[in-house]
Formats: structure tokens, C-alpha cells, sequence
């Protein structure tokens, strides 16, 4: 059989910026050492890194030497949207994977994440976890990223950008808003391709393991700095695919609020619903419906923020 050529994107900037040692050749070791250990046929994988514009000189020839392999390509400026979109550019393979530079790919993942597009999915979103045993880890790997997994049809219900496959060209078509500052780019990606009607499909068995960026209080930055970017994308949704984007423009903070409270509700309706492929205990469900009432109100200050300072006339 023919397997699709598939090119494998990642980026310099969660490397440097979430988990960096110092060095970004040593910080994206993890990440392409476990794209060399992939059960996908090596000579169908093709391996992108985009530079972002504030990577030295020096240090891309040292990249370059070290990693012979792989193709690095240079981003327009240091933004995680244009990067990942540069990377969806240069690439060559009919599938573009999406793998963030502080992440392990299981050896299996894109054998497992290529599998759906021969039954016509336009986009497969996979399982990604933090990977510490830790508090931390534990706790916010529900609701930075077990929000996404699988109806009873196998339509997922969103993706991750560590962790997801598209057809070249139907990302192409779409692409990420790079006027996004870091955060929600996935979610109005997905909502654009639904809107249009991509076939995004789940599967679980392609496994990431994301560093621990959230360490002592970054989860409450983390989460403040997504409702602020969530309330930059109502502001760019000009075809509305986000179900709240009329509220919002006509109430403003009053719709967050009104939102975020309705994301609560569906976040407790997901973990009732869906625990066990989230991974989440009977038990503890009391504890993560908490976690989801206090990220949520983290968020929606945020987004209060965000359009405080729109109001006073400066860029948020």
C-alpha cells in the first residue's frame, strides 16, 4: 500500500519560550528523536522545524549541523500562528501534522493519526497529556486538553495544535489567524473547517506527552492569557462561526459572563458524560468540576481585560 507522505511541523517557539534549558538544540532533542523512533515508514515522513524570527544566526547552523535530517524553514515573525502556518507552506507531504517542540509523540502516533484520512476525514485530532505524575499535571491536563475527544460518531469535538493532522490543502484553505496573540487559534480553526464542512475526526490512540508549562501559579497566567485571546477572536470572527460572537459584540463583558457560564454547565455536563475517556474518576469528578468553575473564571477576567483595554482606545 501507498502510504501518504506526511510532513511533520513543529516550531522553535514553545521550545524557547514554555521549556527551554537555554539551549534549542537540546530542547527540541526530545521532540525529533521521538519522530525518529515512529512506526510510520521513515522514508514517507518529512520533518519541518520553523524558526522563529528571533532565533540567531548561530544558533540555526548549530541546528542545522546537529539535525541533518530535518528541514528548517523560517517563520515571518516570532508568532506560534505564523509558524505553524509557514511550517503548513514549506511542507511537501498530503498530510501536515502539527507537533508542538516541547512534546513526545508515542512511537505509534502518526501511524495512528494518518489511519482515518483513507476513510475520507479531512482533519484527525489526537490524545494529548502532560507528562509529569505530578499535581499539576494531573489536574490541568483536563481542562487544557481532555476538552477534546470523540462523539459517539467519532467526530471530535475540537483539536489540539500539538497534536493534530489536516489535508495540506484543506489548511491551506483555511489557516491559522496569525492576528490571534497565542491562544483559542484552535478553536476558531476548528469552528472555520466545521463551518465549512470538514470531516474532524478523533482518535485517541494517537498519544502526545506535553511537557508541564503550568508550573507554581502559570496556570492562572495560562488561563487569564486565554480568555483575553478568546475576546481578541470575537473581534476577528467576521463570519461568525463562534456561536457567541453576536452577543458579544452587542454586549460585550455582559455576554462573557453570560458564556462563561455556559461553559461551565458544559463542562460539567462533559465530565459526567465523558469521564472515562477523559480519565477521570467517579470520585473525582467533584474536584475537576471545581477546577473547571475556577479556570473558567480565570479566563473570563481575562477577556473582561481585554476588552477594558479596548475600551480605553489601546491594542489588547
Amino acid at each position: 500500500m501507498n502510504r501518504p507522505r506526511v510532513s511533520v511541523v513543529t516550531e522553535t517557539i514553545t521550545a524557547r519560550f514554555d521549556n527551554t534549558t537555554g539551549s534549542l538544540p537540546d530542547d527540541l532533542a526530545t521532540t525529533l528523536h521521538a519522530l525518529d523512533r515512529q512506526t510510520y515508514p521513515r522514508e514517507r515522513i518529512e520533518r519541518v522545524v520553523v524558526l522563529d524570527a528571533q532565533v540567531a544566526a548561530d544558533t540555526a547552523e548549530e541546528l542545522g549541523r546537529r539535525y541533518p535530517g530535518v528541514r528548517f524553514v523560517a517563520a515571518p515573525a516570532t508568532n506560534y500562528f505564523a509558524a505553524k502556518n509557514a511550517g503548513a507552506e514549506a511542507a511537501t507531504g498530503e498530510i501536515v501534522a502539527l507537533l508542538d517542540s516541547d512534546c513526545e509523540p508515542q512511537p505509534d502516533w502518526l501511524e495512528r493519526l494518518v489511519t482515518p484520512f483513507a476513510d475520507g476525514a479531512t482533519a484527525v485530532a489526537g490524545r494529548t497529556r502532560y507528562t509529569e505524575g505530578s499535581w499539576a499535571a494531573r489536574t490541568f491536563s483536563i481542562p487544557d486538553f481532555a476538552y477534546v475527544y470523540g462523539e459517539p460518531g467519532g467526530e471530535a469535538t475540537g483539536f489540539n495544535i500539538n497534536n493534530v493532522a489536516f489535508r495540506r490543502e484543506a489548511f491551506l484553505a483555511h489557516r491559522f489567524d496569525e492576528r490571534i496573540p497565542r491562544n483559542g487559534g484552535c478553536f476558531f480553526l476548528y469552528h472555520k473547517m466545521r463551518a465549512a464542512g470538514a470531516r474532524i475526526v478523533y482518535e485517541p490512540g494517537a498519544v502526545v506527552s506535553h511537557a508541564v508549562d503550568v508550573h507554581g501559579l502559570g496556570f492562572v497566567r495560562k488561563h487569564f492569557e486565554r480568555g483575553h485571546d478568546g475576546a481578541v477572536i470575537y473581534r476577528l470572527d467576521e463570519g461568525a462561526v463562534l456561536r457567541g460572537t453576536p452577543f458579544v459584540r452587542r454586549f460585550g463583558a455582559l455576554a462573557l459572563v453570560a458564556l462563561s457560564t455556559r461553559r461551565i454547565l458544559l463542562d460539567w455536563r462533559r465530565l459526567a458524560r465523558h469521564r472515562r475517556q477523559m480519565g477521570v474518576r467517579t470520585v473525582a469528578l467533584p474536584y475537576y468540576a471545581a477546577v473547571a468553575v475556577g479556570t473558567r473564571l480565570i479566563e473570563l477576567a481575562g477577556g473582561i481585560s481585554a476588552m477594558a483595554w479596548r475600551s480605553a482606545g489601546r491594542p489588547a
